[in-house]
């Protein structure tokens, strides 16, 4: 049997992808935006719907491209051409950070295991993993943007610089753990160490709004054993966190 679109239950398509019937339609019509099916290159043997139910599968399960192939009833170099076609369409639509500076930003670092030798190194939790930057809106829990993966030996103060750092806008209400000078952090006493008064407990409840959506972000098994490489590495990281804003904007 093969995997369809048409084929699958609202209960089906929620157990594969994490997203309901009307948060899937919205995504096919966003994507659609940006990546209409302009009939170019191979024949596709599956129709545009199903070609974002598999990428979006690949995102939340982490099948092998065989597995993949199987499932769709297709090679598994048509998966990997579907894959590195839509991923950075999908990682597009997180768009750019909102204009409203009114509002309260949270950067939180999380790392992931990735394969790619070439962007990781061991880390903290003994694995070959990146370090990534996640900016979140306290309001809502939106991912306001994402930062390029970086070698999960650096702390988050050097990651938040040299990535997301970088290209995101200035912001008043930046709110972290960071020694950035773009970054309010906890006041700190004379010894250094954090003064745990009242505004030392609000800034841990903004923190722990961050971690929530990072946890969030993590119930994609792609996030936690990723085998994309290079650019693909961002693309899964960006195109997740634009799937958790999805499901912000309709939730159902």
């Amino acid at each position: 049997m093969r995997l369809r679109l048409a084929t699958c239950s609202a209960t089906d398509l929620r157990a594969w992808t994490g997203l309901t019937g009307p948060q899937f339609q919205l995504l096919i019509t966003r994507l659609w935006e940006v990546r209409p099916d302009g009939g170019w290159g191979r024949p596709w043997g599956l129709a545009y719907t199903d070609r974002v139910l598999l990428v979006v599968l690949a995102f939340h399960t982490n099948l092998t491209m065989l597995q993949s192939a199987a499932l769709f009833g297709i090679s598994d170099s048509a998966v990997h051409r579907v894959i590195i076609g839509f991923a950075p369409h999908l990682a597009a639509l997180l768009g750019p950070p909102p204009a409203d500076k009114r509002e309260l930003w949270v950067v939180d670092g999380t790392l992931i295991p990735v394969h790619d030798k070439t962007r990781t190194a061991k880390s903290k939790n003994y694995r070959r993993s990146v370090n990534t930057q996640i900016v979140v809106r306290a309001r809502d829990r939106r991912i306001v943007a994402t930062g390029t993966a970086w070698p999960g030996n650096r702390n988050d103060i050097v990651a938040f610089r040299e990535t997301v750092g970088k290209t995101l806008p200035a912001h008043p209400r930046l709110s972290g753990d960071g020694g950035s000078d773009r970054v309010r952090t906890p006041r700190r006493g004379p010894d250094g160490k954090i003064i745990k008064d009242a505004a030392y407990k609000r800034f841990r409840k903004r923190r722990a709004v961050a971690e929530h959506a990072i946890a969030r972000l993590i119930d994609h098994q792609i996030l936690r054993q990723c085998r994309r490489r290079d650019t693909g590495v961002d693309h899964a990281i960006a195109g997740v966190a634009a799937l958790h804003n999805l499901k912000l904007d309709l939730v159902a």
